[in-house]
């Protein structure tokens, strides 16, 4: 069977006789599984494109039926027993041979052509890009009404089109057939208006042809519509173009032969992108976490289905999640040779980054100039996964916020994988291998101590190298802090831990340049609702760090229900861990360094109701 896409909707049999579906929403979800031909497609993913406001009750239930005309378009094709549209866990998979949709056959020739190019046959590669244009039978889909993924899947389509019509036209300037050219490009800066690439090329065929003042103004003419719609200058390329034509620049003449191919002017000759390397430099004094970083790389090391692999890393603040996954990544380079990405996405601040201004990012890193990068974000989604769907590519993606802001930044099928880190869990993530770091041992915060002070403890100084760790909590970043404070002080560690044991000063001496445990404890607190802040700087004033949940509501006087949903929310955003669950109720601990922060901020919440210096008697 043939599917074909790049045009009207249309499904062939062997004998050429058409098969396509005609309910509008069936053509729907067969454009889409062919658009991820041998990957997964999500229902969720289905039911938004076929319903994008409001989803029936029966959603799921007449997707089903649509599945079912679509396996009985296909049994005509491929017999009864047909398994090329299979039913997998969370939504479908279409596994048709891909030489049986033409937009493969367009990926093909169109690589060929680039190839012949760079091999220095222009006219073969004139050839296999004109065969590759030639597939097209009018817009992508043309036929097919889509929601926001098909709408963005037709748009990076079409790109595609237009960046193969360029490269067509470029290989056809330099071999001297410019004449042809100018009615085909006169139709394109018409079709096109902000499309500069064509302006700048009819300019160069209106020259060689012996027509420079209609070149000339057809700079004009861009110049007014870019001034006049975008309020900017036409780019250097169009400018130098221009400038070229006015001075009758010897450069704008034809190559002297097909096999020397001479750069246009208004191309420059655009080598490979550089496979992206954006990983932050990994740490010298990494401290094993053995099982964490392995399930790391057993998660990564291949797909457990059609979903590119997905690892979340969550945790307290502080407890080493971003170090970890940058490691892991180092490690995993060779794995994932096309390149490395990385974003932070600002999760624990209160400006969390947008998807798109990210995407923008790793399109740029990925070689798309400006003027390509789409405008609209599910644009963006469908050219990253684009880019990223032939190729083995990790993205690491910091300090994310919500399932929802990382679900665009994620590839749409294997080979590429993902690791994320968050202070909250994101289990809204289908497939996800999800780990969740704790404390160091004791054993490891020394180690690490040892190594960020780049010496061997002597024997006397490993008992205050444990009491230091004890006294951090076991957390990475006070760690860190510690040691950056030793490094730089020249201290004993047995002074740094006498200055450790007051309560009052040892988020104090735990702030050392960007390690600042107090900093990053606030970042956390900020993004708590106002009700779960209140809750936790009650619970600082408890008699110790361990409780149950029957109790603080028998303290307080509160419902256990409001205290359960309190503590869960506190627990999700690893500010609180449970320690045991018994028959009757569940122990609690609030860290150490998180107590003695949420009770500053009782002091401060005091300090601005009373303004008074006797807070005692309000607590």
């Amino acid at each position: 069977m043939d599917f074909l896409v790049l045009g009207p909707l249309a499904v062939l049999d062997r004998q050429g006789v058409e098969l396509t579906p005609t309910p509008p929403k069936v053509r729907e979800v067969l454009a889409l599984l062919l658009l991820r031909n041998q990957s997964l497609v999500l229902t969720s993913e289905l039911v938004d494109e076929l319903w994008p406001d409001s989803p029936p009750v029966s959603a799921l239930s007449t997707l089903q039926t649509y599945i079912y005309k679509l396996r009985n378009i296909l049994s005509e094709g491929y017999g009864e027993r047909s398994t090329v549209l299979r039913t997998r866990p969370h939504g479908y998979m279409l596994a048709v041979p891909q030489e049986c949709v033409d937009s493969y056959h367009f990926d093909r020739l169109t690589s060929e052509g680039n190839a012949a190019l760079a091999d220095g046959d222009p006219g073969r590669a004139a050839d296999l890009l004109s065969q590759a244009l030639a597939l097209w039978r009018g817009p992508a889909l043309a036929d097919v009404t889509g929601g926001s993924l098909l709408s963005a899947y037709g748009t990076a389509l079409e790109e595609g089109r237009l960046r193969a019509l360029e490269l067509r036209i470029d290989v056809d300037l330099r071999l001297g057939r410019h004449r042809k050219a100018v009615s085909e490009l006169k139709t394109l800066v018409n079709d096109h208006p902000l499309q500069e690439v064509f302006h700048i090329q009819l300019m160069l065929a209106l020259h060689r042809s012996g027509r420079r003042p209609e070149a000339l103004d057809v700079y004009q003419r861009l110049r007014t519509l870019l001034v006049e719609e975008l309020g900017v200058e036409p780019s250097s390329r169009a400018q130098a173009m221009h400038q070229a034509v006015l001075s009758s620049a010897s450069s704008l003449e034809v190559p002297a032969s097909e096999g020397q191919v001479t750069i246009a002017p208004d191309r420059a000759e655009e080598e490979p992108a550089p496979s992206p390397a954006q990983l932050p430099p990994d740490v010298l004094d990494f401290t094993t976490r053995v099982d964490s970083l392995q399930a790391i790389l057993d998660g990564l090391a291949s797909p457990r289905n059609e979903l590119a692999p997905v690892v979340s890393l969550s945790g307290m603040t502080g407890v080493g999640k971003t170090v970890l996954a940058v490691h892991a990544a180092h490690l995993l380079r060779q794995t994932f040779p096309d390149g490395q990405l990385f974003a932070r996405l600002r999760g624990s601040t209160g400006d969390p980054a947008d998807p798109a201004d990210v995407l923008a990012g790793f399109l740029s890193a990925a070689g798309m100039t400006d003027d390509r990068i789409p405008a609209g974000l599910e644009e963006r989604v469908a050219a990253f996964r684009t880019w990223v769907a032939p190729r083995k590519v990790l993205i690491v993606l910091d300090d994310a916020a919500t399932a929802a802001q990382i679900q665009p930044l994620l590839p749409g099928c294997p080979p590429s994988g993902t690791i994320i880190t968050g202070r909250a869990g994101l289990n809204g993530l289908v497939g996800a291998v999800h780990v969740r770091l704790d404390l160091l041992t004791p054993a490891d915060c020394v180690e690490l101590l040892q190594n960020i002070i780049g010496r061997t403890l002597a024997d006397g100084e490993r008992q205050a190298a444990e009491v230091i760790a004890q006294l951090c909590g076991r957390l990475p970043l006070a760690i860190r802090a510690a040691g950056a404070r030793l490094s730089s002080t020249g201290w004993p560690l047995k002074k740094l831990a006498e200055r450790l044991i007051g309560a009052s000063r040892r988020l104090d001496e735990l702030a050392f340049a960007d390690l600042n445990v107090r900093d990053r404890l606030l970042e956390s607190y900020r993004q708590l609702g106002e009700e779960e802040r209140r809750f936790l700087r009650l619970l600082s004033l408890l008699p110790g760090p361990v409780f149950t949940a029957n109790g603080v509501a028998k303290l307080l006087e509160w419902d256990s229900d409001t205290v359960d949903k309190l503590l869960l929310q506190l627990v999700e955003n690893h500010f609180l861990r449970v320690l045991m669950h018994n028959a009757d109720d569940i122990v609690y601990t609030l860290h150490e360094l998180v107590r003695f922060f949420a009770y500053e901020q009782v002091e401060q919440e005091l300090g601005h109701y009373d303004g008074s210096s006797d807070d005692s008697d309000l607590l």
